[in-house]
């Protein structure tokens, strides 16, 4: 699927979000180490880079298919109120892993929560944006420039 230039930023965020979401469902079937390693690689890629992707999304993305729309559309509360839950999730998660004992269902709904949100982005509110907003708009959105590290 093609996507808008200006959307590409944050497709590729929710590329490397994808892999992590993997990397939780996965780590449900693993030794409590090794929950705990994964765990530990998610709050820092969520700190690094999810929190500053929730907010470009909540206050440049969202705000302009509203203003466009005239109205907030249903998918897009339903992101809000994910990007809620799933902050929500990965506090309850760093309680865990600061008691040391991270509950396999933990980051098996984490994962699939986390896939689930960036599915419904990537399916329907981004095209959804590229439909609605003009062009013009679309082009003067600008993302913090982002550096990737392995992992």
């Amino acid at each position: 699927m093609k996507r808008h230039p200006a959307l590409l930023t944050l497709t590729h965020d929710h590329h490397h979000a994808l892999v992590w979401a993997r990397r939780l469902r996965l780590a449900g079937d693993t030794t409590e180490r090794e929950r705990l390693e994964t765990a530990r690689g998610f709050l820092a890629f969520f700190d690094a880079e999810t929190i500053r992707h929730f907010r470009e999304e909540e206050e440049l993305l969202f705000p302009l298919i509203a203003e466009h729309l005239g109205a907030v559309p249903d998918d897009v509360t339903q992101l809000l109120a994910q990007h809620v839950e799933m902050h929500a999730l990965v506090h309850r998660l760093g309680r865990s892993v600061e008691e040391g004992a991270v509950p396999p269902e933990d980051v098996r709904t984490l994962g699939r929560q986390l896939e689930a949100h960036i599915r419904l982005e990537e399916k329907q509110v981004f095209p959804e944006i590229e439909h609605t907003v003009p062009e013009a708009d679309l082009a003067s959105l600008t993302f913090a420039e982002r550096t990737r590290r392995p992992g």
